[in-house]
C-alpha cells in the first residue's frame, strides 16, 4: 500500500465517523457543521482513492460519485430546512 491510500482511506475513516454525529429524533433531523464536513471527507476520498478510474472516463465510479454527491446535497438541504424553519 503506498502513501496516498492510507491518506485516502484514513480521510474516509474520518468522514465516516463526522457523518455518523447525525441524528434523527422526534424534533427531527439534526446535523450541525461536523456531519457536512463527514460527508464532504468521504466525497472527496472517495474521489480520491478512484482518480485513476474518473480520468479513465469509468461510468460505473462517476454514477457512485454522483449518488455519493446527490446523498450529500439531500443532506444539506435538510440542514438548511431545519434551521429555516426551527
Amino acid at each position: 500500500m503506498n502513501k496516498k491510500q492510507i491518506l485516502w482511506g484514513f480521510l474516509f475513516a474520518v468522514g465516516l465517523f463526522m457523518a455518523a454525529s447525525y441524528s434523527i429524533d422526534n424534533r427531527g433531523f439534526h446535523s450541525g457543521i461536523y456531519g457536512i464536513i463527514g460527508c464532504i471527507f468521504i466525497l472527496v476520498a472517495y474521489t480520491g482513492m478512484n482518480w485513476q478510474k474518473l480520468q479513465a472516463q469509468d461510468q460505473h465510479t462517476r454514477k457512485i460519485l454522483i449518488l455519493l454527491s446527490s446523498i450529500l446535497g439531500v443532506i444539506v438541504i435538510l440542514d438548511i430546512a431545519e434551521i429555516i424553519l426551527a
